[in-house]
């Protein structure tokens, strides 16, 4: 585990130190979600979506809708 002190801006800011962003792999734009129980803050980053993974499906229900138009065409079921 590791220990560090942040100071909050009159902004209500705060700098995560670079050693947690480094260890967290977050940089510019990164996410993070927000957990308070009354007494401490939770901070848990949100990873990014696989776009790879988010386009095999979009290509997946391309091909079936294909398939599926193409079958209704020759007379297939409705």
């Amino acid at each position: 585990m590791h220990l560090d002190i942040a100071c909050l801006s009159s902004r209500g800011q705060f700098v995560i130190p670079r050693r947690f962003r480094d260890i967290l792999k977050l940089g510019t734009g990164s996410k993070l979600a927000i957990v308070c129980d009354g007494k401490r803050l939770l901070l848990q980053p949100i990873p990014r979506p696989n776009t790879k993974a988010f386009k095999a499906v979009i290509d997946g229900v391309d091909r079936w809708s294909k398939k599926a138009a193409a079958k209704k065409a020759k007379g297939g079921r409705k």
